[in-house]
């Protein structure tokens, strides 16, 4: 596949792959991140396109996935009509729908007028999700082999090494700490919870909002829908602050969904095991400037910038 600056030349690439999807150039960049780069073409038409072999995986569930819930959501999903695995030009995939309306929610736009609104409407959003019941075949292709806290065991073996020479003593010490502490806790296991069919990455860059920021208007990027832990989807909330993640699972109760004795606990383990995501990824695919950039992310989240929350 040709750079991601060549935006000709990915546009040429899509025209002559989906030639049902009419005029797609020019192209603009929406977003350019570790696994994809996102363009819109002249139709209106959004694609991602692969960088790396876990974004393949990732559309290929969409592709399965996504026909199945539009009808069961109270919010717009995605709908990808023009899809192709690893293939020429295209190693890694890629996968696009029609674009959604609304604009990323912004967290500086959140205000105590409308988080609450917005809390509300996020809850019904996955109140819907964890009830969705998939056909036997799909909710075996996509029902995860082993609970978070096991998946994430490898992990460890691949970020403290390179860790160790990128922070100092002081905060390595801490990071070891922090996994010793996240493989002791049992209430991560299986048997804590009702596994259900959670989005896992539902951060408000993939929260879409109507210009007055009250209404919440699209949810996108499936790529992580797994049957899970539906803590995960309650995880990334606190990217928007403790209020708003306890806001929401507050409508989610309110709404008739089901909060074990031990999502709040959950919740916190899996956002601050967030913060390994990145590095893991950089590190399996030796891109040593993310990181860097990832290492810089670590200083300023919730495991070395905050005081340990009590659990």
């Amino acid at each position: 596949m040709t750079g991601d600056d060549d935006l000709p030349g990915i546009a040429r690439a899509l025209e002559a792959r989906f030639p049902d999807a009419g005029p797609i150039a020019p192209v603009r960049v929406v977003s350019s991140g570790f696994r994809s780069l996102a363009v819109v073409g002249a139709g209106g038409q959004l694609f991602r396109v692969g960088k790396v072999s876990e974004a393949a995986a990732g559309y290929a569930r969409e592709a399965r996935l996504l026909p199945l819930l539009g009808g069961h959501l109270p919010i717009a999903i995605p709908q990808p009509r023009w899809y192709a695995g690893p293939c020429a030009p295209f190693a890694f995939g890629v996968i696009g729908y029609p674009m959604l309306v609304g604009s990323p929610l912004d967290p500086s736009a959140l205000t105590p007028s409308n988080e609450a609104r917005l809390a509300g409407q996020l809850a019904a959003f996955l109140v819907a999700l964890h009830r969705v019941s998939l056909p036997e075949g799909v909710a075996l292709d996509v029902t995860d082999d082993a609970p978070e806290r096991a998946v994430a065991a490898c992990w460890r073996d691949e970020v403290l090494p390179p860790l160790r020479s990128a922070l100092t003593a002081r905060e390595y010490a801490t990071v070891v700490g922090w996994w010793d502490g996240f493989a002791a806790e049992r209430r991560m296991e299986r048997d804590h919870y009702r596994p259900v069919l959670r989005h896992g990455d539902l951060w408000y860059e993939n929260i879409l909002v109507d210009e007055t920021v009250r209404t919440v208007v699209g949810v996108i990027d499936f790529e992580g829908a797994a049957c899970g832990d539906p803590a995960q989807d309650f995880a990334v909330q606190h990217h928007l602050g403790a209020r708003f993640a306890t806001l929401v699972m507050g409508a989610y109760r309110a709404a008739g969904g089901d909060i074990d004795a031990h999502m709040v606990n959950r919740a916190r383990w899996l956002w601050e095991l967030r913060e390994f995501d990145g590095l893991r990824d950089a590190a399996r695919h030796g891109n040593w400037a993310e990181f860097a950039a990832s290492v810089v992310k670590l200083r300023h989240g919730p495991i070395l910038s905050a005081a340990p929350g009590n659990r």
